[in-house]
């Protein structure tokens, strides 16, 4: 690949990135406005329900799409004029395992409502929105390494939108079980999605069987199912835990801090998946120069969002719960620097990804689990539930170290600036420290964050001056037009 086509396909991706995760951040946040709303409208008993199918989808999600979408990346490399032939061949495949799932649900369906805790209704629902769901997976994949990015952001937002109304429209002029209303609001238009992209793609001829296409699909996203399940143990056995150790109250003060650094991964995760398809195509065209420069102004703005939210805790505490909720203020930095290891160490899980290597994280990330748990035993009767924080953390430092250990010894690949990589946890870690020292003295802390702001100013004014430079470009364009 030259120079050029390099720049020229750096400038494409940058553009279509900042796009994705601007969107993808947007999209996220009207969720989270709108969910409060869906609260009041309901019981608790019927949000539970509603909390209960939302559980289920993502808990279930591995098995009816096997994660063969986390295989186009690396198939648009070995099929790149044949994509959308294989990407139909694993939505074939996604589909046929769908469809088993679906039948011994129907068949089974009282004990299966039961075990779920779902109404048969629910249930079906739960059933066909897991069957139809991977189409739009597998669309926005390949959409996305294609930095195709007005489609993608329209189904984004097409998502929202449609789940948000369609909800609001039921539960506020129909009478009656108001969680199934909203379990149909966020189920049906994605459905209906998934209806016209079976069609579209029905119509192009691309839904085939090919076994050559399964095997390989299956080889890089089998073990990415594991690695999907215990991502789920690491995020959800704390609270149960909490619950069995410390009672519901303390489990709730945990997760609402948890909560906060969620919405952390919600950046960092549209910032990875945003990086994704120009390391794929960078690493092939084994431009690993490129790749060690432009990862090190990534991980510090990770870094300085995590610190950021480190920092703010205990306003975003006082605003996601209020004053009752102020204890956790303490479990927040712990987990934000765990998002911050997470966001770290994905830099190496894409080089075992781009390898087809995934076996080693699937390894990777259910150790971590295991640990996780055995940590949490020990620890939370010890210490109560603000050591599951502490956990947390560790669970995603051994991961960090895991990962870097198997690219770095397994894989024989060293492309990044490891010393860089270790330096931004550790500065992470003693920021961290210091600013949990301030929570009680809010002067203090607030010079801290004025001071951290400009240097994050001096830090990025390159990459602020050349986004500067686009926005009056664009102003220049709109004056014009006029």
């Amino acid at each position: 690949m030259s120079d050029s086509s390099t720049e020229k396909l750096g400038k494409k991706a940058v553009k279509a990135g900042t796009a994705y995760v601007v969107s993808n951040i947007a999209v996220k946040a009207a969720f989270a406005l709108t969910t409060p709303i869906f609260v009041r409208m309901m019981t608790k008993a019927e949000y539970g329900t509603v909390s209960m199918f939302t559980s289920w989808s993502t808990l279930l999600y591995p098995f009816f799409s096997l994660q063969l979408a986390t295989s186009i990346g690396r198939a648009k490399i070995d099929y790149p004029d044949k994509l959308d032939e294989y990407t139909g061949s694993m939505q074939v495949l996604s589909a046929v395992v769908s469809a088993v799932w679906v039948l011994l649900s129907i068949i089974l369906i009282v004990p299966v409502s039961g075990w779920l805790e779902l109404t048969e209704m629910e249930t079906i629902l739960l059933m066909l929105y897991m069957f139809f769901s991977p189409a739009i997976s597998f669309r926005q994949g390949i959409l996305r390494y294609r930095y195709q990015v007005k489609q993608n952001i329209f189904i984004a937002w097409y998502t929202i939108l449609g789940t948000v109304v369609l909800s609001f429209v039921l539960m506020f002029f129909l009478k009656g079980d108001m969680a199934l209303y909203r379990c149909i609001g966020i189920a049906v238009p994605p459905i209906l999605l998934s209806v016209v992209f079976w069609a579209q793609e029905a119509k192009k001829k691309t839904l085939r069987v090919n076994k050559g296409y399964w095997k390989y699909g299956w080889m890089i996203s089998g073990p990415m199912i594991i690695h999907q399940l215990s991502l789920y143990v690491l995020s959800q056995s704390d609270r149960v835990l909490i619950t069995k150790f410390c009672g519901k109250e303390d489990a709730g003060v945990y997760s609402l801090a948890y909560t906060i650094g969620v919405l952390l991964a919600v950046i960092t995760n549209a910032i990875s998946d945003a990086w994704l398809p120009w390391f794929h195509d960078t690493y092939h065209a084994k431009r690993f120069e490129d790749i060690k420069k432009n990862a090190k102004p990534l991980v510090a703005l990770g870094v300085y969002i995590g610190l950021a939210t480190v920092a703010l805790a205990p306003e975003l505490v006082l605003i996601f719960g209020g004053r009752k909720y102020m204890s956790g203020v303490y479990c927040v930095a712990p987990v934000a620097i765990g998002i911050i290891c997470r966001y770290i160490y994905s830099h190496y899980v894409n080089i075992e990804i781009h390898l087809k290597k995934t076996k080693y994280i699937s390894i990777g990330t259910a150790t971590a689990a295991v640990v996780n748990v055995i940590l949490n035993f020990i620890f939370i009767p010890m210490y109560g539930y603000v050591a599951a924080a502490y956990t947390t953390l560790a669970s995603y430092l051994l991961l960090m170290l895991m990962h870097y250990s198997i690219t770095r010894f397994v894989l024989k690949v060293r492309i990044y600036d490891d010393i860089f990589m270790f330096a931004s946890i550790l500065l992470s870690v003693g920021a961290s420290i210091l600013l949990l020292f301030t929570y009680d003295y809010t002067l203090l802390r607030y010079g801290i964050i004025l001071v951290g702001f400009l240097s994050f100013l001096f830090v990025f004014r390159d990459y602020i001056k050349k986004g500067w430079k686009v926005v009056k470009k664009r102003m220049h364009r709109s004056k014009a037009a006029e």
